[in-house]
């Protein structure tokens, strides 16, 4: 079995991607922040120490548990797209199917406007003295981590001159433990911190981002910025053999994980072993109907109903799905506070600096998270609408208290990294630090299968199946588990993720 790196603290826990962003959740949880305010910090300090994973022009899913009140909140914090992107556009510029990049793949970013309403709602210190850190991270500089690297290399061919100045000097891609500044990006971020969400989306960053999108030939507006808002959002919740498990509702496709769990369900894994070849053919069987369901019913509720209760049903022969599946360069972290306060968050860019349009005078990379519209169907793309989105934030309650937050990178793998976490937690009673560890399968599109080192080969199923090095490419998770006498924070060690705690 795989090792995580795992910190047990008795009042209060964060577990980040980069270690620097963890540091900063840290101090502000040292100096009296509660975990909303700590979840702030961590979420901008990795929009700078992370940027092509989760940087500002990305979008954010946090599911968060208030203790004083004892309920769940989730909060929708993905961008809509601009109001010039239809499908006549799409056919005039790319023959009718939305690209993985450029700028018709852009959409208002998300994440400043959801971490501020997150924080204005439910934290304890004042937002500018949460921004702080990052801001210093962006104008002094900071050492890089591999991921961020492996990130930079990933886009490097796809970078304008003005990215390659910040990200990679002379066109020389760094080496971890290089330093980078972001100048225009900290000032940004300075902007924000003194004038909250307004700053950013009726202030000169939106005006800086759609002129750049109209350059490029997407129409935008700085109405397009001034009218976005984040949603507060009841959430998806499913009793998973006395768990109770909390998902984002669509536009994300977290109801594709309770599928899979209610299916699981039904036909019970405990007798399978965890590393058996049972439960990943049973799981398998569960994952091609939910995403087959997902492709065809999900998409953003604002443009038309959805029909939960169809698309939960069990009922249904062999499906196979049809879209692609596709990875994504992505960061979740998770919190929790000595008041019980938790917070599993999540923030992207889809990839490696999503659409590869960088914004000079904000420092920013846009997100290319409109190419997962669909040409028909409740995805199909049209002005003002969330695209069908891969983040999703998860939660699990037992006898009723959440004990953990969890979440990790993995993009179209989300829905069934997610089963795999949940089954782990109730069926097989893995302890954080096992459960983030793990092996994992994934299943990748058609017949192909993502299969870790550890699992019982071959199947009875007919997959090409591609053994991963343990651990391997199949996501980066982190996770917060608490209970009344601890606080645990566990890091994947897949990333180059370092958890804190006291």
């Amino acid at each position: 079995m795989g090792l995580s790196r795992t910190l047990i603290g008795e009042h209060a826990a964060v577990a980040s991607e980069q270690p620097l962003a963890s540091m900063v959740g840290y101090d502000i949880l040292r100096r009296g922040g509660n975990a909303f305010d700590a979840a702030a910090a961590t979420s901008f300090a990795l929009a700078v120490t992370f940027h092509p994973a989760g940087g500002l022009g990305g979008d954010f899913f946090g599911m968060l548990y208030e203790a004083k009140t004892g309920k769940v909140h989730c909060l929708n914090g993905s961008g809509w797209s601009p109001s010039g992107l239809t499908l006549d556009l799409v056919k005039l510029k790319a023959g009718g199917k939305v690209p993985l990049y450029g700028p018709l793949t852009c959409v208002v970013p998300g994440l400043a406007a959801g971490v501020w309403e997150m924080q204005r709602r439910f934290g304890d210190l004042e937002f500018k003295e949460l921004l702080e850190p990052a801001v210093k991270l962006a104008v002094e500089g900071f050492p890089i981590g591999a991921a961020m690297c492996r990130s930079i290399a990933g886009a490097l061919s796809d970078f304008t001159d003005d990215a390659k100045n910040v990200f990679a000097s002379g066109g020389k891609l760094p080496v971890p433990g290089e330093c980078i500044k972001q100048e225009a990006l900290g000032k940004v971020i300075a902007e924000v911190a003194e004038g909250g969400a307004p700053a950013f989306y009726s202030g000169w960053p939106a005006e800086k981002i759609s002129s750049t999108l109209e350059s490029l030939g997407v129409p935008c507006s700085k109405s397009d910025f001034s009218q976005f808002k984040p949603e507060w959002v009841a959430p998806l919740t499913l009793d998973y053999r006395g768990t109770l498990v909390y998902e984002v509702p669509p536009n994300s496709m977290g109801a594709t994980s309770l599928l899979i769990l209610k299916q699981l369900a039904e036909v019970g894994l405990s007798a399978a072993g965890p590393l058996s070849r049972d439960r990943i053919e049973k799981t398998m069987k569960a994952v091609l109907l939910a995403y087959a369901r997902r492709d065809e019913m999900l998409g953003d509720p604002r443009f038309g109903k959805i029909d939960m209760g169809a698309f939960m049903s069990t009922k249904g022969g062999e499906s196979s799905p049809s879209r692609p599946v596709r990875e994504g360069d992505t960061t979740a972290f998770s919190v929790a506070d000595a008041k019980g306060n938790m917070v599993s968050g999540i923030q992207s860019l889809f990839h490696h600096f999503g659409s590869r349009v960088f914004v000079k005078e904000c420092g920013i990379a846009l997100s290319n998270r409109a190419s997962a519209f669909y040409t028909e169907g409740p995805n199909k793309v049209e002005p003002h609408k969330r695209p069908l989105h891969t983040l999703s934030s998860l939660l699990l309650e037992r006898n009723g208290r959440p004990y953990l937050a969890i979440g990790a990178s993995g993009g179209d793998y989300r829905p069934l990294q997610h089963a795999l976490f949940v089954t782990n937690s109730v069926d097989y009673s893995m302890p954080a630090e096992e459960n983030v560890a793990h092996p994992r399968f994934l299943w990748g599109g058609g017949r192909n299968l993502l299969v870790e080192n550890g699992y019982e080969l071959p199947l009875g199923r007919d997959y090409d199946i591609e053994t991963l090095p343990l651990p391997g490419r199949t996501g980066v998770c982190q996770a917060v588990e608490v209970s009344e006498s601890y606080r645990k924070a566990v890091c994947d060690v897949r990333g180059d993720g370092i958890p804190s705690g006291f």
